[in-house]
């Protein structure tokens, strides 16, 4: 239940003699407590049991996808958003039954990813998740990927209770007037904000509108924060479109902080992760599992005693009684609208497309870097891996496994690069951190590898291009796509490009007309990120 700000009314009965005096205390004590954020309240005795219920990164799904991370070989269906909402129906029912309260919150990327998330750029998909009745949801940077004014349009019309709290029109001390940077809820006698947070590198992975925000570090808004809800809540949640790391960041600053719910790097945290006694969370992605977490929590401190996480497999069709009608209802209609064209098999693979590999060449991100660079018969192409949001297996393919490996609306960008400027841009993308990387068609890019902990952390050396080194001085056409060429992963030099055209075919149209025309392909399997020297 959302709670609204208000301070309560204490009747007093007071004896004329020392009504003036009393009067005078209870101004003060009001003063007081507009500058210190003070509410006054009374905390519930004894220990709460507080169930939190949690999902992010739900990316559209609403059928069962094969769990491959349960058995590979012989993998069930697990999850779509159906399932979802009826295992947060039945938790909420049967704890709250049993004198434990729940909240059910979301950390954001509601939409893009299928086709029926796609339909009515994500309107219908956003009244199903809102008729999960969650209690909060985070804005996610997908969001954003239509453009600002589609967002604001689905969120007026669909009405999911979002929240962010780090986003301000650029240059500007308020925060924006259309999404509420927190929802204070009361669970079991406490009042618990719930903040928003959201990655501040959406304006680099997203539409372009979103450079007209800026969007502060998670961890700096949350002081912010702090000081402006002062002890008008005894619990501080952040909900946060955040990778794990972020997270991590946040808990430092803020080593008080019980809980933190997270999203955007799909982490499938079983347990949770503790930085320090703040025990971060986060449930994969697609709607394949829900998250949940178990708090105990002294009444009259509001500090939390206990704390565990677990995510719950979503692998059997749920009971009838806990279905909910609304989203079963909706999530059909999408199916019915997406489902016709999407079940034709467009071709055939020989061997399997995959996204794994990085930081070094990925199948899938030189495929359709090769379909660039044949279609426009420039000397370079190439594809960012966040662009690539699903494998494909060998074999037939349908044409809804093409939209889930390239649901972006993005078409082909064809630009002209001085081989200095084509080298800085290869050079940004191996050597930073903020983003997925690019794979290569028509060069190779010699790489120094280098280990941190566990992780294997490449460094840009040279390129090559047509098997010789890289001109600087020399002119390259260049294919990428147009979030690419847009900016797109902080690649501003090549928004900055004056020498662009596009050509209109979508990037998923591209692949599927290539498996139309060979029936069957064998994808590439050569190496364009190559390391030179020794590999410690």
């Amino acid at each position: 239940m959302l709670v609204l700000h208000r301070r309560s009314r204490v009747a007093l009965q007071l004896s004329r003699r020392h009504a003036l005096a009393c009067a005078l205390l209870a101004f003060a004590a009001l003063v007081f407590g507009a500058c210190a954020g003070v509410q006054p309240r009374s905390r519930p005795s004894g220990t709460l049991e507080l169930v939190v219920l949690h999902t992010n990164d739900l990316h559209g799904q609403v059928n069962p996808r094969a769990a491959t991370w349960v058995d590979r070989r012989k993998p069930p269906l697990a999850g779509g958003l159906p399932r979802v909402a009826a295992m947060i129906e039945r938790v909420r029912r049967e704890e709250r039954a049993a004198g434990r309260a729940v909240l059910v919150v979301d950390g954001g990327d509601w939409c893009q990813g299928t086709p029926e998330g796609m339909v009515e750029r994500g309107l219908d998909y956003a009244r199903a998740i809102a008729a999960i009745d969650y209690d909060a949801t985070a804005l996610g940077n997908h969001e954003f990927d239509h453009g600002v004014e589609p967002m604001l349009e689905l969120l007026k019309q669909a009405q999911p209770p979002a929240i962010c709290a780090n986003l301000r029109e650029r240059g500007q001390s308020e925060r924006v007037k259309w999404v509420a940077p927190w929802r204070i809820v009361e669970a079991g006698g406490l009042r618990i904000a719930l903040v928003g947070l959201v990655t501040p590198e959406t304006p680099s992975i997203t539409h372009v509108d979103a450079r007209r925000f800026d969007f502060a570090p998670a961890h700096e808004e949350l002081a912010r924060v702090k000081a402006e809800l002062g002890q008008s809540v005894d619990l501080i949640v952040p909900v946060g479109h955040i990778g794990v790391e972020e997270a991590r960041a946040v808990a430092r600053a803020h080593p008080e902080l019980p809980l933190i719910v997270t999203g955007h790097s799909h982490t499938f945290l079983r347990e949770g992760e503790r930085e320090g006694e703040t025990l971060i969370v986060q449930a994969g992605a697609k709607a394949s599992v829900v998250g949940r977490v178990d708090l105990s929590i002294d009444g009259p401190s509001a500090k939390v005693l206990r704390s565990s996480a677990q995510l719950v497999e979503l692998l059997e069709e749920p009971a009838a009684q806990d279905r909910n009608a609304r989203v079963d209802e909706l999530c059909a209609s999408l199916v019915a609208r997406a489902d016709g064209a999407m079940r034709e098999v467009v071709g055939e693979l020989s061997a399997p497309v995959s996204a794994s590999g990085k930081p070094y060449s990925t199948v899938a991100g030189s495929w359709v870097a090769d379909l660039m660079r044949a279609r426009t018969q420039v000397d370079v192409a190439f594809h960012n891996r966040g662009g690539v949001r699903a494998e494909i297996d060998a074999g037939p393919v349908t044409r809804r496994e093409v939209f889930e490996m390239s649901p972006f609306d993005n078409v082909i960008a064809i630009l002209r690069l001085r081989g200095a400027e084509l080298e800085s841009v290869v050079r940004t993308a191996v050597d930073g951190r903020a983003h997925s990387g690019l794979d290569y068609s028509g060069c190779r890019v010699l790489v120094k590898e280098t280990r941190e902990k566990l992780n294997v952390v490449l460094t840009f050396q040279a390129l090559e291009i047509g098997g010789k080194p890289l001109d600087p001085e020399a002119w390259y056409t260049v294919a990428t796509n147009s979030y690419l060429a847009g900016g797109g992963d902080g690649l501003e030099l090549l928004a900055r490009c004056p020498e662009r055209r596009e050509d209109p075919l979508l990037l998923r149209d591209l692949v599927e007309l290539e498996l139309r025309a060979k029936g069957v392909v064998t994808p590439p399997a050569d190496a364009r990120i190559v390391a030179v020297g020794e590999r410690p």
